[in-house]
């Protein structure tokens, strides 16, 4: 007759020879405080190579990697009637902005910024290429794309690509979901809504921001904040006020020194 199972467990340990356990207060409290040392220093050893490290990066010039572009086999039908293909892009620093064709004044500081960034590589032989999303734009009327940005070159030197509402509605969400501009562009009362920022990819479409920050290179939001510095300095002269921790020729002579940065360092490791 096979056995149940209390019959089991009775017949494989003899339960009769088990006493209870002694708890012995001063060992618990021995090993308590054993771990709570532990748990300390190890803290204490991560904060410390947290900094080393920080204070090794605080002057790298390599700009951050802010997100790796999974989907690169991308077609985009440029103003000249040409299919090229995102992956043309690489072994160069593209700088990517969405604008319309009539530009609009949201977009200034970053264009003012541009004038200034392709103005320093003019005489240089590795230099920036131009990716403009022109968001009211249209490849049965690629002529009216044309003039968008036209004093720094034609295709394939700065590539126009049409990103209307029809057929190209996916170059839209493109912009957002991989190049990281913060929104997607939407039209509102005859007018576009869209990100100003510049977005900077390099040799191997990474999106690249600022270095030893997360922040991109967002000349609007820059702008602003000097405006309302300079505002609040004129409304309140008696008070010392701490002005923003970022400016615009700051972020522009970072800009610039990041492409070189890039150009100077192609094979870096880490940067693949």
């Amino acid at each position: 007759m096979p056995l149940r199972g209390a019959e089991v467990i009775s017949a494989a340990v003899d339960v009769s020879k088990l006493e209870p356990a002694d708890r012995d207060p001063k060992k618990l409290r021995s090993t308590a405080i054993k771990i709570v040392i532990f748990m300390v220093f190890s803290g204490i050893f991560l904060q410390y190579s947290y900094l080393q490290y920080q204070k090794r990066t605080a002057d790298s010039e390599r700009p951050s990697l802010e997100a790796k572009i999974t989907e690169t086999e991308v077609d985009l039908l440029t103003a000249d009637g040409e299919i090229r293909n995102l992956q043309e892009l690489k072994g160069k620093v593209t700088l990517v902005l969405t604008l319309s064709k009539e530009i609009q004044p949201e977009s200034r500081p970053s264009l003012d910024a541009l004038r200034e960034i392709m103005d320093a590589f003019k005489d240089a032989l590795e230099k920036p290429v131009i990716l403009i999303f022109v968001l009211d734009g249209s490849n049965t009327a690629p002529e009216e794309m044309a003039g968008v940005l036209a004093e720094y070159g034609k295709e394939p030197e700065v590539w126009r690509v049409a990103a209307d509402d029809g057929s190209k509605s996916s170059l839209r969400s493109f912009t957002k979901t991989k190049l990281r501009f913060n929104q997607m562009p939407i039209e509102k009362d005859g007018r576009f809504e869209y990100d100003t920022r510049l977005v900077m990819l390099d040799q191997f479409l990474h999106v690249r921001g600022i270095p030893d920050s997360n922040y991109g290179w967002d000349f609007a939001t820059v702008v602003e904040m000097e405006e309302k510095f300079a505002t609040a300095q004129k409304e309140h002269p008696e008070k010392e006020l701490m002005p923003p921790y970022m400016t615009t020729p700051k972020l522009r002579e970072t800009l610039i020194t990041s492409i070189k940065y890039l150009y100077d360092n192609p094979n870096e490791k880490g940067q693949k």
